[in-house]
C-alpha cells in the first residue's frame, strides 16, 4: 500500500517582501545523485526479499478494511499487536508504514514521523514504497516548519529516485524559500516548473517573485508571459510584465504588454488604466491615451477629477481632436476657477476658425481676476473681431492688450492694429 501525503498547504507564495540576495551558484562538486546536476545518476537500492506469511497477509487485509471504514483506533490496535509477532523485517516495515498512514489521518504528526522513520530504517520495502515513505517524512517535517529536516529527508529521497517528479523539486524549493534562502530555492522551483506536466500557477508565481526581486528581469518576463498566457484574466500579470520591461528601459514593450491586457479586458484598476494612458501619451500616442481615458471615464472606472480631466484634455489636444478637447474643458471649467482654461478653449476654437466662440471664451476668461496674462486674451479677442470684420472692436481689444499685456503682447498688438487699420481703410 503506497500513499503520498498531500503537501499543497505548503505552497504559499509569500508577499514580495524578500529583499535582494546574492547570486546562488550550483557547485559541480555536488554528489552524482544531486537533483540539480544535469548528469545526475541515482543510487540503485538493493533488491530485498519481500515475503509475507499467509497469516500476516490476512491480518493486513482485515486492518485495511478497518482503515477503509475509518476505524483508525481498531486498525492501530491490531497493528500494535502484530509487533509482538515473529515478523520478518519486511513485515515489520509494512506495519510501521501502515501505522504512519493512520497517524497522519489522526493528525498525529510526530508519531507519524517516528513510525515512518522506523519503516525507512529497515530499508526493505520496494523502491516505490520506500521512496514514498521518505517523501511523506519530508512533507510532515514541512508541515511542522522544520525545514532543515524536510530538506535532509528530500535529499535522501533524491539519492534513490531515478526520475524525480516536479512535486519533489517544488517541495525542496519551498523549504529553502521558507528558510529565507530564495536563491537557493530558485533552481529547484525552476526545475519543478520545467518538469510539471501542466503549468502550476503558484509555482510560477513563486519563481517570478524571486526573479523579480533579484532584478533578473529577462527571466522574469519569460515566466510572467507563461502566467499571462494561461491566466490572461489576471491583471497583475500584465502589470508585472510591464513593470519588468520598464525596469529594463523598454517602455514600448511595457506599453505593448498593457495594451494586450487591455484588449483582453483584463485591466480594470483605475491606477493601471491611468498608467496605460500616461504611458501612451509619453510615447507620443495621444489618440490612444485619450480614447482609453474617455472610455473608462464614461464607464465609471476612472474618476472625472481635475487631474484626470487635464490629462484627457492634453491627450485630445495633442491628437488634434479639438472638438473633443473643448468638450473636456466644458466639463472641467465649472469644477475650478481658472480663466486659463478659457484661454485654451479660445486657442482651440481658433484652430477651428470659430470666431464667435472665441469671443465668448475670452469673455469668460476675463472674469478671472487672477488671470496671469490678460494680454493674451485681448489678442485672441482682437483676432476674432478682425476675422468677423468687426474692426472697431478689434482695435479696441488690441489697444487693451497694449495696456495690460507683456512687452511681447504690445509688439504683437501694435502689428495687428496696423494690419486692421489698413484692412479697414
Amino acid at each position: 500500500m503506497t500513499k503520498f501525503i498531500n503537501f499543497r498547504k505548503l505552497l504559499i507564495v509569500l508577499p514580495f517582501l524578500l529583499g535582494v540576495y546574492a547570486e546562488y551558484s550550483i557547485s559541480e562538486s555536488l554528489p552524482q545523485y544531486h537533483p540539480l546536476r544535469e548528469d545526475r545518476v541515482a543510487i540503485e537500492r538493493p533488491n530485498s526479499a519481500r515475503q509475507m506469511t499467509n497469516n500476516v497477509n490476512k491480518k493486513f487485509e482485515g486492518i485495511a478494511d478497518r482503515f477503509g471504514d475509518n476505524d483508525f483506533e481498531g486498525a492501530m490496535e491490531n497493528l500494535q499487536k502484530m509487533l509482538n509477532w515473529n515478523l520478518t523485517k519486511y513485515e515489520k516495515a509494512v506495519v510501521y508504514q501502515f501505522m504512519g498512514f493512520i497517524y497522519v489521518n489522526q493528525n498525529k504528526i510526530d508519531d507519524a514521523i517516528d513510525v515512518f522513520s522506523k519503516c525507512v530504517e529497515y530499508n526493505v520495502l520496494g523502491n516505490t514504497q520506500h521512496q514514498g515513505t521518505l517523501f511523506n517524512i519530508a512533507s510532515l517535517y514541512g508541515s511542522k516548519e522544520q525545514w532543515d529536516l524536510a530538506i535532509a529527508s528530500l535529499m535522501e529521497f533524491f539519492k534513490y529516485e531515478k526520475d524525480p517528479a516536479a512535486e519533489s523539486y517544488i517541495m525542496t524549493g519551498i523549504a529553502y524559500f521558507q528558510q529565507g534562502k530564495p536563491l537557493e530555492a530558485l533552481p529547484y522551483i525552476t526545475m519543478a516548473n520545467l518538469k510539471s506536466l501542466e503549468p502550476k500557477q503558484s509555482w510560477l508565481e513563486l519563481e517570478l517573485a524571486i526573479l523579480f526581486l533579484n532584478k533578473r528581469y529577462d527571466d522574469a518576463i519569460n515566466i510572467v508571459k507563461q502566467l499571462a498566457t494561461y491566466w490572461p484574466e489576471k491583471e497583475k500579470y500584465w502589470e508585472t510584465m510591464a513593470g519588468a520591461y520598464m525596469e529594463m528601459q523598454k517602455d514600448a514593450d511595457a506599453l505593448a504588454a498593457l495594451n494586450l491586457g487591455y484588449k483582453n479586458n483584463s485591466i480594470e484598476k483605475k491606477e493601471t488604466l491611468e498608467s496605460l494612458a500616461r504611458l501612451s501619451l509619453y510615447l507620443e500616442i495621444p489618440y490612444q491615451a485619450a480614447v482609453i481615458m474617455q472610455e473608462n471615464m464614461d464607464a465609471g472606472l476612472i474618476e472625472k477629477n481635475e487631474d484626470n480631466l487635464r490629462l484627457l484634455l492634453g491627450a485630445w489636444t495633442s491628437a488634434r481632436e479639438f472638438k473633443e478637447a473643448i468638450e473636456v474643458i466644458d466639463v472641467l471649467a465649472p469644477m475650478i476657477e481658472d480663466g486659463s482654461l478659457f484661454i485654451q478653449k479660445a486657442m482651440l476654437l481658433n484652430e477651428m476658425s470659430d470666431w464667435d466662440g472665441i469671443k465668448e471664451a475670452t469673455e469668460m476668461a476675463l472674469l478671472d481676476p487672477n488671470l496671469e496674462n490678460p494680454g493674451d486674451v485681448f489678442i485672441l479677442r482682437g483676432m476674432a473681431h478682425t476675422e468677423l470684420e468687426e474692426y472697431d472692436q478689434a482695435i479696441k481689444s488690441f489697444t487693451e492688450a497694449i495696456e495690460v499685456g507683456t512687452e511681447s503682447n504690445k509688439r504683437n498688438a501694435e502689428s495687428w492694429i496696423e494690419y486692421v487699420s489698413d484692412r479697414r481703410g
